[in-house]
């Protein structure tokens, strides 16, 4: 199945395919990992899918190519199993500590450790650069950006009013 989809908040093109296992004889989907997203316009857009016999594929929108990959590599589930398997006779032993973190009973801190100190410390010789443009905006607008949901456009007004 190769196609634009646009359904609710997700807006991709889809490329699935199913593939036979040679070894189990079962059949599987398998779908592209990260798909690129469709060219929304009040004009027709032309989708190609190219796969090519050295399993590698290209995704061209309007003959632009917006994605290349392998066949092998870049779907879900893998293509080729992977090279490590689960070991399904295997269990934690019975002391097994699940937290990530174990604190140290003997640990201590260094004997010049100051608990009023700050944590960071400004570099008195540090200067900004000549040509640091201190009274620039913190960020600068996109006259061809475009904004692709109501609510974000809401959310954007309301953003800039707390400003």
């Amino acid at each position: 199945m190769f196609g634009p989809d646009r359904c609710g908040s997700t807006q991709k093109v889809h490329f699935i395919f199913r593939h036979r296992n040679p070894l189990t004889g079962e059949t599987e989907e398998k779908h592209l990992k990260s798909p690129p997203s469709p060219k929304l316009s009040k004009t027709t857009a032309l989708y190609t899918l190219i796969v090519r016999p050295d399993q590698t594929y290209e995704i061209k929108i309007n003959d632009e190519a917006v994605k290349k990959g392998s066949l092998l590599e870049d779907f879900t589930p893998s293509v080729n199993p992977s090279k490590e398997i689960d070991d399904d006779s295997d269990v934690k032993p019975e002391n097994w500590v699940e937290n990530p973190k174990i604190s140290d009973p003997s640990a201590s801190r260094p004997s010049d450790w100051d608990e009023d100190a700050p944590a960071t410390i400004e570099d008195p010789d540090a200067e900004l650069p000549s040509d640091w443009l201190t009274d620039e905006p913190a960020t600068v607008p996109d006259p061809e950006a475009e904004v692709s949901s109501p609510l974000l456009l809401e959310l954007l007004l309301d953003a800039n009013a707390m400003d």
